[in-house]
C-alpha cells in the first residue's frame, strides 16, 4: 500500500523500497522524482512507476526539483511534464545539465506527440528521452526500467573509474627510482622524510609483513642455533 508523505514542500509516495545491487557490493534504493502540477497527471505517473517499486517524489515547480537535485546523492530518473505552468522545460534541463551542483539525472520529458521528422533536443543539454504525454502505463513502466539501468550503470562505471585511479595511483607511488640509505635501508618519502622500509611500502600499497629470520643472518647473530629449530 503507498503512503504519502509531506517533506520540505514536496509529497514522497512510498512503497517497499527495490534495492538494485551492483558489482562490488554497492546498492542503493531506486528514486524517481516526478516534476507536475496537474493532478491527473501526477495521479496517472505516480501510480504507475509505484507498482514497479521504486520511490516517488513530486515536485510542483522548477524550484523544487532544482532543490531536491542539489541534495540527492545518487543520480535520481526524473520524469518532467512539458506542460508545466510558466516553465521552459528545455532550458530547465539544459540548467539541469550545466549545473555542477546537481545529481546527473536520466531525464525523460513528456511532451504532446512528436510530429514526424521532429528534431530531438540534445541529450547532453536537454531530455534523455521524450515520452508522449498519451503513452500506456506499460510503456512508461519500460522507459522508467530502462532509464533506472543507464543509471546503475553509469553509476558502476564512475566507481571503476575510481577504484583505477586509486590502483594507478599506488602504481606510480611504487614505480621510478626510490631514494634508499645504503646502511640502514631507509626510504625517504616524497616530503623528505625517512621511513622504515617497512612502513613505506605498507603505506604505498595493501602488502603486509610478517617477520622470520633468514640462514645467513641466523648463522651471523645467533650461531648457536641451528635453522630447524625455527
Amino acid at each position: 500500500m503507498t503512503t504519502p508523505e509531506k517533506r520540505n514542500g514536496a509529497v514522497i509516495l512510498r512503497k517497499d523500497r527495490i534495492d538494485v545491487h551492483v558489482h562490488g557490493g554497492r546498492s542503493r534504493s531506486a528514486r524517481v522524482l516526478i516534476a507536475a502540477d496537474d493532478s491527473s497527471t501526477i495521479q496517472f505517473l505516480g501510480s504507475s512507476i509505484d507498482s514497479c517499486g521504486y520511490e516517488t517524489m513530486v515536485v510542483f515547480n522548477d524550484r523544487e526539483l532544482l532543490h531536491r537535485l542539489e541534495r540527492e546523492t545518487h543520480p535520481p530518473l526524473v520524469i518532467l511534464d512539458g506542460d508545466m505552468h510558466g516553465v521552459d522545460t528545455l532550458a530547465l534541463c539544459r540548467r539541469i545539465r550545466l549545473s555542477p551542483h546537481t545529481a546527473r539525472a536520466y531525464i525523460i520529458l513528456l511532451t504532446a506527440d512528436r510530429a514526424d521528422g521532429e528534431a530531438f533536443p540534445d541529450p547532453a543539454r536537454g531530455p534523455d528521452e521524450l515520452l508522449a504525454r498519451s503513452c500506456s502505463r506499460r510503456e512508461l513502466q519500460a522507459r522508467v526500467r530502462t532509464g533506472v539501468r543507464v543509471i546503475d550503470l553509469e553509476t558502476e562505471v564512475s566507481h571503476l573509474v575510481t577504484d583505477l585511479s586509486r590502483a594507478v595511483n599506488k602504481i606510480e607511488k611504487l614505480s621510478g627510482l626510490l631514494p634508499i640509505c645504503s646502511h640502514c635501508k631507509k626510504i625517504r618519502d616524497d616530503s623528505g622524510y625517512w621511513n622504515e622500509l617497512e612502513k613505506y611500502i605498507s603505506d604505498h600499497s595493501d602488502a603486509e609483513f610478517s617477520h622470520a629470520i633468514c640462514p645467513a643472518c641466523l648463522a651471523r647473530y645467533y650461531p648457536d642455533v641451528k635453522d630447524e629449530y625455527l
